[in-house]
């Protein structure tokens, strides 16, 4: 093999990794989004916020101190 074929083999090689980071970059991104507006806008009522596989739960606590669902809405 010449450097020609190995140069290309591994400027493709870089972009392949780079779009894969910025890729996965943008989606951790939405997910901190996802959870911010969960906690501080959706559940501020709320002293228990979880946000799972797309679905913002928020809970308060019963006069025994147990958890209980109150509200949930799908995340965009």
């Amino acid at each position: 093999m010449n450097w020609k074929t190995i140069a290309i083999i591994f400027i493709t090689l870089f972009v392949i990794e780079t779009s894969f980071f910025v890729w996965s970059y943008t989606l951790v991104l939405k997910e901190d989004r996802q959870t911010m507006e969960c906690y501080y806008e959706i559940c501020k009522d709320y002293p228990e916020a979880w946000l799972q596989d797309g679905l913002c739960t928020c809970y308060d606590y019963d006069v025994l101190g147990n958890l209980q669902e109150v509200e949930w809405e799908v995340m965009k």
